[in-house]
C-alpha cells in the first residue's frame, strides 16, 4: 500500500520559498508558538541527516533501498493541489516525514524523480512546486548537476527557481570557478539568457551575474569589472542590490564596496552597501559596526546601513513577540554611537517596520506608544514624523491621526496630517 503524503507546508515551505508566499494565509491560521516551530524544524533536519546517513549505508552505488517504497509523485501532486485549494496545512508529522525522505535521497534519485515529474500530466504551477522541492537538496549535493539538468530551460525560468539555480552557480563557482565560468559563458553565447522583454533585461541572467561578480570581486577585480562592463548600466543597480550582495564574504566586503562606489548614484550606492549590513544584523549590532569600519563607510553609507540594520533587527524581533522598551533603548544607544544625529528618525522607521511584520504580535498601537514615548523624552519630532511616514500609518489612519496631533512643530504636523487625510 502506497503512503499518502500530506504535502509541504511548514518545513518544505521554508526550504522552497516559492510556495511560501502563496500559503501565508494558511500559516497565519496556525496557532502555534514560534519556539515550537523552530524545534520541529531542528528535529526534522536532524532526523533527515540521520536518515540520509542510514540510507547511504543501505544503498551503495546510489541505488534506492528496497525497504523504501517509491514516492508516488502524482499522488503527492494531487494532495498538494487539494491542500492549496482548501488552504489547509495537513498533518505536520507527515509533512516532516516527506521532507526527511526528500532530503535523504541521493542525487541520482533526485534527478530520476525530476525526470518522472516532467512526464506527469500536471499544471505548470504544480510541476514547479514539486521541482523546487527537489531542486534544493540536489543543488546542495551537486550544484553542477542541478545546472546541467535545467540548462535547456534557463530562458524560461522565473521567480524562485531562478534564484535557486543562481545559488547553484555560486556554489559551483566557489568549488571550481574556472569550469563554472566557462559553462555560464557558453550558455550566454548559446542565447539561453537572451531577453524576451522590451527593457532588454533577463532577470535570471542578472541573478547569475550577481553570483559571479560576488565571487570574483575579491579574487579577480578585473574579471568582475569585465563582466559588469558587458551589461547595460541600467542593470548594475540590480546586480549590486540583488540577493548575491547580501552573501559577500567578509574578506571581500571592502572590494565590493569599492566596486559599487562611483558606478551608481550616491543614494543607490548607500542602499547597496546597506543591504550587506542588513544581512549581518542577526549576528548582532557589533558585527554591523565592524563591517562599516572595515569598508571605511562614508557618513551617508553609514547612516543608511545603520537604519536598514535597525529596521531588520526590529522586524526579526517582532516575529517573536512584543518589543520591549529596553530593546529599543539598546537599539538607540547603538545608533547614536554609529550614526550620530539619526537616532530618532531611525527609531521611528524601525518601529514602523516592526509593526508591519506579517502575523507579528507587535502591533501598530504598541509601536505608536513607544514612538510617542521617545518623542516626549527627547523632545525631537523626528521619531513621530518618520514613524508616521511609513505605509503602516495609512493602514491605521485613525490611530495615526491622533498621534500626528502630538507633533510639536506646526509645519511638520500639518504636512504629516495632509498625507494621512
Amino acid at each position: 500500500m502506497k503512503p499518502t503524503f500530506l504535502i509541504l507546508p511548514v518545513i518544505a515551505l521554508l526550504m522552497v520559498g516559492g510556495w511560501f508566499a502563496a500559503q501565508r494565509r494558511s500559516i497565519a491560521r496556525l496557532d502555534k508558538e514560534s519556539a515550537l516551530l523552530r524545534t520541529l524544524i531542528a528535529n526534522a533536519r536532524a532526523s533527515s541527516a540521520t536518515e540520509a546517513a542510514s540510507h547511504a549505508a543501505k544503498s551503495p552505488n546510489g541505488k534506492p533501498s528496497k525497504a523504501r517504497e517509491p514516492i508516488d509523485w502524482k499522488s503527492v501532486a494531487a494532495r498538494m493541489e487539494e491542500m492549496k485549494s482548501n488552504e489547509e496545512m495537513g498533518d505536520i508529522r507527515t509533512v516532516i516525514q516527506l521532507q526527511q525522505r526528500v532530503q535523504s535521497m541521493t542525487k541520482e534519485e533526485l534527478v530520476a524523480a525530476l525526470d518522472e515529474i516532467a512526464k506527469l500530466d500536471l499544471t505548470e504551477e504544480l510541476r514547479l512546486m514539486l521541482e523546487q522541492m527537489l531542486l534544493e537538496p540536489l543543488l546542495e549535493k551537486d550544484p553542477e548537476l542541478a545546472l546541467h539538468h535545467f540548462a535547456d530551460r534557463l530562458q524560461d525560468l522565473s521567480g524562485e527557481m531562478s534564484w535557486q539555480l543562481a545559488n547553484a552557480l555560486g556554489k559551483w563557482a566557489e568549488k571550481d570557478p574556472g569550469k563554472a565560468t566557462v559553462w555560464f559563458d557558453e550558455q550566454i553565447a548559446a542565447g539561453k539568457f537572451d531577453s524576451k522583454t522590451l527593457d532588454g533585461k533577463n532577470q535570471t541572467r542578472i541573478l547569475f551575474e550577481g553570483e559571479m561578480i560576488r565571487l570574483l570581486v575579491g579574487s579577480d577585480r578585473a574579471a568582475a569589472e569585465a563582466r559588469l562592463a558587458k551589461l547595460p548600466e541600467d542593470q548594475w543597480k540590480e546586480i549590486f542590490q540583488g540577493s548575491s550582495a547580501s552573501k559577500v564574504k567578509e574578506h571581500d566586503q571592502k572590494a565590493f564596496a569599492d566596486l559599487v562606489r562611483g558606478r551608481l548614484p550616491e543614494k543607490e550606492t548607500n542602499r547597496s552597501i546597506a543591504l550587506v549590513a542588513s544581512n549581518l544584523t542577526l549576528k548582532g549590532y557589533p558585527e554591523v559596526g565592524a563591517y562599516l569600519d572595515r569598508i571605511a563607510a562614508t557618513p551617508g553609507e553609514r547612516a543608511m546601513s545603520v537604519e536598514t540594520a535597525a529596521k531588520m533587527r526590529m522586524m526579526q524581533d517582532a516575529h517573536q513577540g512584543v518589543i520591549s522598551r529596553e530593546e529599543i533603548d539598546r537599539l538607540r544607544e547603538w545608533v547614536t554611537a554609529e550614526s550620530p544625529g539619526t537616532t530618532d528618525s531611525t527609531t521611528g522607521k524601525a518601529l514602523a517596520g516592526a509593526s508591519g511584520v506579517f502575523n507579528g504580535k507587535f502591533k501598530f498601537a504598541d509601536a505608536a506608544a513607544l514612538a510617542l514615548h521617545y518623542q516626549e523624552s527627547s523632545g525631537n519630532d523626528d521619531v513621530l514624523v518618520s514613524f508616521l511616514g511609513d505605509g503602516q500609518a495609512l493602514q491605521n489612519k485613525e490611530e495615526a491621526i491622533k498621534l500626528a496631533e502630538k507633533i510639536s512643530d506646526p509645519a511638520r504636523r500639518a504636512e504629516v496630517l495632509k498625507k494621512l487625510n
